[in-house]
């Protein structure tokens, strides 16, 4: 209670509000949970801008969905599915964006010797053991 105490008493008010306790209202809708978000990120980046910490020509970097309530169960629950459903997908792989035009890798490795695999290779004959 302000009138009892040396502390003010600030409120987010909204137009049924009753102030008669309150010392400063800030009128604003305090039905929704994004909206008192919101209106806590307003309020501390006014506090920071008012100490000095933030200058009016730089914008705030924080975002504001980081002032929104989240049930944590509820996050981990969700990263979970998100895990398990990464890991049930099927990996998918494509060509490369620089890829040759006119076929590129495949083409070359059907090609090889006499047009099909398992043909004779013409390379240099190298012996890999010891000698």
């Amino acid at each position: 209670v302000s009138t009892q105490s040396t502390w003010a008493v600030i409120a987010f008010c909204d137009t049924d509000s009753p102030l008669s306790k309150v010392d400063v209202a800030i009128p604003c809708n305090n039905r929704g949970k994004q909206a008192i978000g919101m209106m806590y990120w307003l309020l501390t980046r006014e506090i920071l801008r008012m100490r000095g910490t933030l200058v009016r020509s730089v914008p705030w970097e924080v975002k504001v969905d980081l002032f929104f309530y989240r049930d944590p169960e509820a996050a981990q629950q969700k990263e979970q599915e998100e895990q398990a459903a990464q890991a049930a997908a099927p990996v998918v792989y494509t060509a490369p964006v620089d890829a040759p035009a006119g076929g590129g890798f495949e083409q070359r490795m059907d090609a090889g010797a006499g047009g099909a695999w398992g043909g004779e290779w013409d390379g240099p004959q190298t012996s890999w053991g010891v000698e």
